[in-house]
């Protein structure tokens, strides 16, 4: 029997060193990120059984088990994606809210209301050389802000588009990590004996995990002997157990896309979390919906105002004109040309040519060409104009249709066909959208090219004080357009709903990054409550594995006694 004691007390004193080992791995890592509370479970040994009786055999180490909530780990997963997610958006729109305008700088609606403004003061004084040049200034505000914005807006999105490849080499980093943890941690518990579970193990394999939620998206899913496999939003296998598929990016329409390596497919849900779904998202849906939104006002802009400009004419007297744009090829059709932006707004129709040569004009209310969409070239345009007294018409080295009315003054009018916008023959401005936009260098270089006055439909007369398509021009402001196949929707309600969405979308996500902070907060100090280490707690269990251990050394030196005191009465 006092062997059997001996025995008993020696396992406690096994035990208690170990509870007491545990107690001071917690007290240790107190201040280690992603560390979970240890707790020694110890259990009664397994009884000896004599005749009918049943002796103890004291007390064994059962497990060192880890305090965590599956549940609060798996939303942690989430929230980690979901923050990173929201905070690269809210970083990308940040730094590009000076494009749209501050107190600092004028936006494009001010912009753009400047520019009417001083249409209208053109209208109400179509001859006076200040106006005409205020109107140059300020037209050349609009263009360089609408292109401005369009290069940062570009630049951001190709910014991100590197990020998204950049970031590959850290995700398949984090991917390699968790697998060699998958390795170790199966190698640390083969065998299922006693405190064989890698608690220290599967904390760093936890951490990895919420690293690679903050690049990629992830889903956690439990396999077998306490395996781990994650896969993408859409299903699709990343990890399992010892098995990795490691990311790249490939090239769709020009910009990155993730891919898995292995094949070449696509990784389905990349785009709805983490640091590369945030880039993703901001390069395809926010920055794309504001550059195509910038780029059909100035579409819009650009080819509405150069249809009317086009039929009227300033206070110069101009008597060559020159096409802005030049075709691929002169005698190919003049509403097909991949090189004219606006080719295809060309239709059935035609425009008037007056020559001013002589008082009354040689032809009194014009003369007009006829423009077939389907027929017309540009060559035959050409001929088409030089068959009219006092003017003639070629097309140059360089594909421009030139026309040329000598000592004579050329105007145009009534042009139903479009031709003379699309290929920007006496337009306001040049370009085809918003990356190209400018002022026309004509009027660039001579205010009175300013289209303000029309000619007389019967006698071809130009009145200097005449404000007709001054006055057309100024209608636009608040004209429902759509030149570019869209929605129809003013000049004005364009610009302002370009800066109204963005300042909406920056305030949705800032309040969802401030949301999501919150949240992890949240689920920070759920986790703590439940795997934190509490030094008042262990310095509990330590006093409490200290008296066990001091009990049963009292136990030993007690049955020690007992058994000298026994072999003495033998001796």
């Amino acid at each position: 029997m006092i062997i059997r004691s001996l025995q008993i007390a020696s396992k406690s004193l096994m035990a208690q060193q170990q509870g007491m080992d545990t107690t001071s791995q917690n007290i240790a890592n107190v201040n280690t990120e992603g560390y979970s509370r240890q707790t020694a479970n110890f259990v009664t040994a397994e009884s000896e059984r004599k005749g009918v009786l049943s002796f103890g055999n004291g007390v064994q180490l059962d497990s060192i088990t880890r305090s965590m909530d599956p549940l609060i780990a798996r939303a942690q997963i989430i929230n980690n994606a979901q923050t990173s997610y929201a905070n690269t958006l809210q970083d990308g729109l940040s730094s590009i809210e000076a494009a749209f305008g501050n107190l600092g700088a004028p936006g494009l609606s001010s912009t753009l209301d400047d520019f009417f403004n001083a249409q209208q003061q053109l209208a109400n004084s179509p001859d006076d050389l200040i106006v005409r040049t205020g109107m140059v200034a300020i037209a050349n505000d609009v263009t360089n802000l609408i292109s401005s914005m369009q290069q940062q807006l570009v630049a951001k999105q190709q910014s991100a588009d590197l990020q998204v490849g950049a970031l590959m080499t850290e995700v398949n980093m984090v991917l390699d990590n968790i697998v060699d943890l998958n390795k170790q941690i199966a190698k640390n518990e083969s065998g299922g004996a006693i405190g064989s579970q890698a608690n220290d193990l599967r904390d760093r394999r936890d951490a990895e995990v919420l690293k690679l939620a903050k690049l990629i998206p992830v889903r956690q899913i439990p396999t077998k002997d306490n395996g781990l496999m994650l896969q993408t939003p859409g299903g699709d296998l990343l990890i399992q157990d010892d098995y990795v598929r490691h990311l790249t990016v490939g090239s769709v329409a020009g910009s990155n896309v993730v891919q898995f390596s292995d094949n070449g497919q696509t990784a389905s849900g990349i785009e709805s979390g983490g640091k590369v779904g945030g880039l993703l998202t901001l390069r395809d849906t926010q920055l794309t919906d504001y550059i195509s939104t910038l780029d059909s006002l100035a579409k819009n802009l650009i080819f509405s105002v150069n249809q009317l400009h086009s039929g009227g004419t300033g206070t110069t007297a101009v008597s060559s004109y020159t096409s802005g744009m030049t075709p691929t090829d002169p005698a190919a059709l003049v509403n097909a040309d991949p090189d004219i932006p606006f080719a295809a707004n060309i239709v059935d129709g035609a425009f008037t040519i007056h020559v001013l040569d002589g008082d009354p004009p040689t032809n009194p209310g014009g003369t007009a060409v006829t423009i077939t969409a389907a027929a017309s070239t540009l060559n035959q345009i050409a001929i088409d104009i030089s068959a009219i007294a006092g003017v003639t018409a070629s097309v140059n080295a360089d594909g421009a249709l030139v026309i040329d009315g000598g000592a004579n003054r050329v105007v145009f009018s009534d042009d139903s066909s479009n031709f003379l916008a699309a290929y920007e023959i006496n337009t306001f401005f040049h370009g085809g959208g918003a990356a190209d936009i400018s002022v026309d260098a004509a009027i660039a270089s001579d205010s009175g090219r300013i289209a303000s006055a029309t000619a007389d439909a019967a006698t071809s007369a130009v009145a200097i004080n005449d404000n007709s398509i001054a006055m057309a021009i100024l209608v636009l402001r608040d004209l429902a357009l759509n030149v570019d196949g869209g929605t129809a929707v003013s000049l004005t309600a364009r610009a302002a709903n370009l800066a109204g969405g963005f300042g909406m979308d920056i305030a949705a996500v800032t309040r969802d990054s401030l949301f999501r902070e919150s949240e992890a907060s949240s689920l920070s100090i759920q986790r703590d409550s439940i795997s934190g280490v509490n030094l008042d707690e262990e310095l509990i269990n330590m006093m409490t594995f200290q008296r066990s251990y001091e009990a049963a050394a009292k136990i030993i030196q007690t049955a020690n006694q007992m058994l000298t005191t026994l072999m003495g009465l033998i001796r």
